[in-house]
C-alpha cells in the first residue's frame, strides 16, 4: 500500500510516501506557520522524489492534534481534498513524533509547548515492535507533567519543542535536540501502521484545549456582562 503522510500541526511541516515498510521519499520544511503558502509545495516535491503520482497513492495519514489550530485544520483540509474516498489515518501528533525514539529503549515521552506555562504531554513505551501508551495525550501545566513524569520509573527520553522546559525533570533522562526533535512524515506512517482507517469525512482536528477566543468568551461571561450581570 502506498501512503501519503503529511504533518502540519506545528511551526515545521513534513511529507512522506512509504509503500508498507519501505520510505520511498520523504519532505521537511522549518519555515514558520506558513503552511498555507508551503505544504502543498513540499507534498509535490515528496511525491516526486518518490515517483509516485497522487492518484497512486493508496491512503493518507495526517496529523491530527494537538498542535497549531491552524496547521491542523490545513493539513485536515488538504488531506481531505485530495483522498476523494480513498482511506484516511488520523495520527495523533504526539505519538507521531514519540516514533522518533522508538528504538531507544526508553520510554519516549513526546512534549509540546503550549504556551501559557503549559505542555502537550504523551508518552509511549515501544514494545515488541509497537507503541503503548504510557500516557495518554493531554494538555497540562508544566508543572503537572513534571509531577506525571516523576511517577514513571522507566527511563525517559523527551522530545519535542517543550522538552527543554523539562529539562530539569530527573537525572538520566535523555533530551533529544536537532532534527529528532521535529515531527517526521516517516513518523506519521510509522503510527498510522497501528491505527485504523475512516473515510475522509471523518476527520477532525483534536485540539486538546479551547482556542483563545474561546477561552476569551468564557472569560466574558464568567465575569458578566457590561452591566455586570452573570453571562449564562
Amino acid at each position: 500500500m502506498k501512503l501519503l503522510s503529511i504533518d502540519s500541526s506545528g511551526k515545521t511541516a513534513a511529507a512522506a510516501v512509504t509503500e508498507g515498510e519501505a520510505l520511498l521519499a520523504e519532505g521537511f520544511a522549518d519555515e514558520g506557520l506558513k503552511h498555507s503558502q508551503m505544504l502543498l509545495p513540499l507534498i509535490d516535491e515528496t511525491l516526486k522524489k518518490a515517483g509516485v503520482a497522487l492518484a497512486e497513492i493508496d491512503a493518507f495519514a495526517v496529523t491530527n492534534g494537538p498542535g497549531s489550530f491552524t496547521g491542523l485544520r490545513i493539513g485536515g483540509s488538504l488531506v481531505k481534498g485530495m483522498a476523494l474516498g480513498r482511506p484516511c489515518f488520523a495520527v495523533p501528533t504526539l505519538m507521531a513524533l514519540a516514533f522518533n525514539e522508538e528504538k531507544s529503549g526508553r520510554t519516549a515521552v513526546a512534549l509540546l509547548d503550549a504556551r501559557r506555562s503549559q505542555v502537550y504531554l504523551g508518552a509511549y513505551a515501544f514494545e515488541n515492535g509497537g507503541p503503548r501508551e504510557v500516557i495518554a495525550p493531554c494538555a497540562c501545566s508544566v508543572d503537572d507533567a513534571q509531577e506525571r513524569l516523576l511517577k514513571l520509573r522507566d527511563p525517559l527520553v523527551l522530545l519535542g519543542d517543550g522538552a527543554s522546559l523539562l529539562a530539569h525533570l530527573a537525572d538520566g533522562a535523555q533530551i533529544v535536540m536537532g532534527e529528532k526533535m521535529h515531527i517526521r512524515g516517516l513518523g506519521v506512517a510509522r503510527a498510522a501502521a497501528f491505527l485504523e482507517p475512516a473515510p475522509p469525512e471523518a476527520l477532525a482536528p483534536a485540539y486538546y484545549r479551547l482556542s483563545q477566543a474561546e477561552r476569551e468568551y468564557q472569560l466574558k461571561h464568567q465575569k458578566g456582562g457590561p452591566n455586570g450581570s452573570i453571562g449564562l
